[in-house]
């Protein structure tokens, strides 16, 4: 963690907000707590206090590269739970004071550095996110989530995490090998993709990073 003379942050690990102050209170606090072993929930709890009002702000983020799962937690999509994204988190807290650059430096397993080295450097591709995809169903709109890896050349709205194509652009990108749906991929079901929620990564980035 790095501070600076006009308290300004930039962490790695999400425990570490216990440690950073506010620049507009001193009764301003966060508080973060690990919940493992218990099948009720999985995760990290950050809590943002003030000494006179109480609780302000409060999200349960992934522990490490798991999931937040447990018996009282509901999935939006089949795999996958919402999840504040990152940004989101850093902007909130910012609203109270907190300058927070946020850096994960988390670790990926070496089976799935393998895996995007292979994407990357076999098949071609230079990036990755989860994409949503969507259509109209009797007049209704439908919603449903990939792990998808592309060519931002021949799909530049894609670089946009809050884009959600049609589902006749997401084929047509499949079909024509500017993108390659991962989900439907024995290999990608082996792994934990939370830590991609929220973000499109450069795959030769994530793999420089872990060098």
């Amino acid at each position: 963690m790095v501070e600076d003379r006009v308290l300004r942050f930039r962490i790695s690990q999400w425990d570490q907000l216990d440690q950073i102050k506010s620049n507009n209170s001193h009764k301003l606090h966060i508080v973060t707590s690990k919940f493992i072993q218990d099948k009720r929930l999985s995760g990290t709890r950050i809590l943002l206090h003030h000494e006179d009002f109480g609780v302000l702000f409060a999200c349960v983020v992934a522990n490490g590269d798991n999931s937040i799962e447990g018996t009282i937690i509901d999935e939006i999509q089949d795999g996958l739970v919402h999840e504040f994204s990152p940004q989101q988190i850093v902007d909130e807290l910012g609203k109270y004071g907190f300058i927070i650059e946020y850096k994960p430096t988390q670790p990926l397993p070496t089976h799935l550095l393998i895996w995007l080295n292979e994407i990357h450097n076999t098949l071609r591709y230079d990036k990755i996110r989860i994409l949503y995809v969507h259509w109209f169903e009797h007049g209704i709109k439908r919603i449903k989530w990939y792990v998808v890896a592309f060519n931002i050349k021949d799909n530049p709205d894609w670089i946009n995490n809050a884009y959600s194509p049609h589902e006749r652009e997401f084929k047509r990108a499949i079909d024509n090998g500017t993108a390659v749906n991962l989900s439907v991929i024995g290999r990608t079901q082996r792994f934990n993709w939370s830590w991609l929620i929220g973000y499109v990564m450069d795959i030769q980035s994530i793999l420089e990073d872990h060098s």
